[in-house]
């Protein structure tokens, strides 16, 4: 089969031809109909050193549908033809992170596309514990941004204190701060999403919308927050950038005891201005990956309309153009992008 290959540590991917997997018993066998470009697919093509202790060589992509083509002895909920989405993360199920429900932080967790062959192929295997239903209605493609919608609902919902009327600075217009912002206003904020001049199309998706979106090498963001709070800042910044520059300007536009929420990851050490964080008494959170509870939530938004992820896709590619499709990616010339293998 054809599949999108991390050969060797350093930049760049390879589309080759490697053997179907073989399902063991617990698993199933999905052939891929939609698989996205995620953030950390970009760190991992340019090899940053946030990946440097991936398995190589993998097939990569975590966020992946498609179709049930065959199960091994031990399944029993699904058949072949069912239509599935998966979750990216396969933990270990007995530590105490995942007895909680919180397989995101399982110290012996492998993720697709990072420790174990993933979706940017014709097919893959899954455990079957990871998979969800797609429901009537919902396209292959909507159902591939399952997964980073519930990042993005963890990182909203589960991590990010914030209440109805609050201003949210929502940093990068990439997809997870498109779908955290929608998340931020189903929650009763007012939201503003910044960009940098690169970004044009994102932040005209932004707009598309109803969002009002920054461009910041045109505008001071932070003097604008300010000018929108009468001087007091927002209540909430929200780092979805892995920009160091980000944090320090997230640090200046929140208000005294002001929460940032950080879900960028980072090629590079970040400095942090403590001094400026314990004299204004300000909260700096992580958030990372999502729980499997958070991913009915996101069928669930989708289905009902409350999240529109239609208008973050703009673009489509065959396994073939793998370059092609992570230059729209890296170039930040689209939205979200997606491979129909």
């Amino acid at each position: 089969m054809k599949a999108v290959v991390k050969s060797r540590p350093e930049p760049g991917v390879e589309v080759k031809d490697v053997p179907v997997p073989r399902v063991a018993e617990d698993e199933v066998l999905i052939k891929v109909k939609a698989a996205a470009i995620c953030g950390s697919d970009l760190g991992i093509y340019k090899y940053t050193p946030a990946y440097s202790g991936m398995r190589l060589p993998v097939v990569m992509g975590h966020e992946f549908a498609g179709e049930i083509v065959e199960t091994g002895k031990l399944v029993e909920r699904y058949a072949a033809g069912d239509r599935v989405l998966s979750e990216s993360v396969k933990a270990c199920g007995g530590c105490g992170f995942c007895r909680m429900g919180m397989s995101n932080l399982c110290d012996g967790s492998t993720l697709f596309g990072i420790h174990a062959d993933g979706g940017f192929a014709e097919y893959v295997a899954v455990p079957h514990k990871l998979l969800h239903r797609i429901p009537p209605g919902m396209s292959y493609e909507e159902a591939a941004l399952v997964e980073p919608l519930s990042n993005a609902v963890h990182f909203v919902n589960d991590i990010t204190p914030f209440r109805s009327r609050d201003l949210v600075v929502v940093q990068g217009c990439g997809p997870i701060g498109l779908f955290s912002a929608q998340l931020f206003r189903l929650g009763g904020a007012k939201v503003v999403i910044s960009g940098l001049g690169v970004d044009g199309v994102r932040l005209g998706i932004a707009e598309k919308l109803g969002f009002e979106a920054v461009n910041i090498d045109g505008v001071d963001l932070v003097k604008h927050v300010m000018d929108l709070t009468g001087g007091k800042g927002a209540d909430v910044a929200f780092v979805a950038v892995g920009a160091p520059p980000a944090v320090k300007q997230a640090m200046s536009l929140v208000k005294k005891r002001g929460a940032i929420t950080v879900v960028g990851i980072f090629g590079s050490d970040v400095p942090v201005d403590m001094t400026r964080l314990v004299r204004r008494e300000l909260t700096v959170m992580g958030a990372y990956d999502a729980k499997p509870v958070n991913f009915p939530t996101s069928i669930s938004l989708i289905s009902e309309g409350k999240v529109n992820v239609r208008d973050v896709l703009t673009h489509r590619f065959s396994l073939d153009d793998a370059e092609e499709a992570f230059r729209v990616a890296l170039d930040r010339t689209g939205g979200k992008v997606e491979f129909t293998p």
